[in-house]
C-alpha cells in the first residue's frame, strides 16, 4: 500500500482541482473546492490542507508526495510567487512553497499552473512522442508551458510561457497586466463574453457565444472570428521562437471542438512562417480540465526520485 500516489493539486481563482495521481499520470481519486481567493490570503491555504486531508483519508501510508500548480510566475529556486496575480489578489510575493509546505508538513513540488498541464500533456497527453511542445489553455484568461525534451523551459524566475501578454492587441479593452496592447483580453473566454455582451447579445459564457455563431447570428461570427485571429497570432509568434512540433489547445473554450481549432489553425497558417508549420500539429487537449493535477502528481513523483537519488 505505500507510495502508490501523489497528491496533485491545481489551484486557481475560483476552485482548488486535486487528486491521487499514480506514477503514470493516472488518477484514482478527483475532487474540487472552492478556492474562495476572494475573501483573505489564508483562504486557498485552507482549502489546499482541506483537500489534501480528504485524499489522505485512511490512505495516508499510501500518499508519497504533494505537488502543486498555482497562478503567476513561480520562483524555481524558492518557490515564491514572484509580485502578484489577479487570480489571487490578497498574494504579493509570497512564499508559497515555504507556507504550503509547513501547513502540510512535508515537502511541496510547486511551479505554475500552465506549466504542469504543459507537463502533463507532453507526457501523458496529447503531446506524448514530441519532443518540443507548447500547449495554451484558453479559459477565463490565457496560459502557455513549454516542454522540451520531456523538461518544462521555465525561464530566469519561472515565468516563461506567458502567451497570453504578447502586445498583439488594438488596446481597446486593455488588461490588468499592464502590458501596453496586451492580447489576453481579445483571445480569452471572458474577452469574448466582453466583447459579445458590448456588441448586444446576451450570452453567460464564450461557449454561449460559439453557440449563436453556429445558429447563424453574424454578430457572435464575427467576435468568434476575431478571437481566434488573435489567438492564432500569438500562437504564431510563440511557433516562430519556439518551433515546437505540437501546439496542444485546451482549457474551458476549446470545449468548443473545431468551432475553434479550424480558424485558429487557418490564422496560424497566415501567421506562422512555412518552415515552421510544415511538420507542425495543432490540437486539442486530452486530459481536459484534469490536466493541471495531473502534471502537478508527475512534477511531484519526480521531485521525490531526485530527491532518492533515482
Amino acid at each position: 500500500m505505500a507510495d502508490r500516489f501523489a497528491i496533485g493539486l491545481d489551484l486557481g481563482g475560483t476552485d482548488l482541482k486535486a487528486a491521487l495521481v499514480a506514477e503514470d499520470g493516472l488518477i484514482a481519486r478527483f475532487l474540487r473546492l472552492p478556492t474562495r481567493a476572494a475573501e483573505s490570503a489564508e483562504a486557498p491555504l485552507e482549502a489546499i490542507a482541506q483537500a489534501v486531508a480528504e485524499l489522505r483519508g485512511r490512505e495516508a501510508q499510501a500518499v508519497a508526495c504533494i505537488g502543486l500548480g498555482a497562478p503567476g510566475a513561480i520562483h524555481p529556486a524558492d518557490g515564491a510567487l514572484v509580485g502578484s496575480t489577479p487570480h489571487l489578489p490578497h498574494w504579493d510575493s509570497l512564499p508559497l512553497r515555504e507556507q504550503v509546505s509547513a501547513r502540510l508538513g512535508c515537502p511541496v513540488s510547486l511551479d505554475n499552473d500552465a506549466n504542469l498541464a504543459a507537463l502533463a500533456e507532453h507526457r501523458a497527453g496529447a503531446a506524448r512522442g514530441a519532443r518540443v511542445s507548447v500547449t495554451v489553455t484558453v479559459g477565463t484568461g490565457v496560459g502557455g508551458g513549454i516542454v522540451v525534451d520531456g523538461q518544462l523551459l521555465r525561464g530566469a524566475f519561472g515565468g516563461a510561457g506567458e502567451i497570453g501578454h504578447l502586445p498583439l492587441g488594438s488596446g481597446e479593452w486593455p488588461c490588468r497586466c499592464g502590458v501596453e496592447r496586451c492580447v489576453e483580453p481579445e483571445m480569452s473566454g471572458s474577452g469574448l463574453v466582453r466583447a459579445a455582451r458590448a456588441a448586444g447579445l446576451e450570452v453567460e459564457d464564450a461557449g454561449a457565444v460559439f453557440a449563436a455563431a453556429a445558429a447563424g447570428d453574424t454578430r457572435a461570427a464575427r467576435l468568434v472570428a476575431r478571437m481566434a485571429d488573435r489567438l492564432g497570432a500569438a500562437l504564431a509568434s510563440a511557433i516562430n521562437l519556439i518551433n515546437p512540433e505540437v501546439v496542444v489547445i485546451g482549457g474551458g473554450v476549446a470545449l468548443a471542438g473545431e468551432a475553434l481549432l479550424v480558424p485558429v489553425r487557418a490564422a496560424v497558417e497566415r501567421y506562422a512562417l512555412a518552415s515552421h508549420r510544415r511538420s507542425l500539429e495543432i490540437v486539442p487537449a486530452a486530459l481536459g480540465e484534469r490536466a493541471g493535477v495531473v502534471g502537478a502528481g508527475l512534477l511531484a513523483w519526480e521531485e521525490r526520485r531526485a530527491r532518492a537519488g533515482v
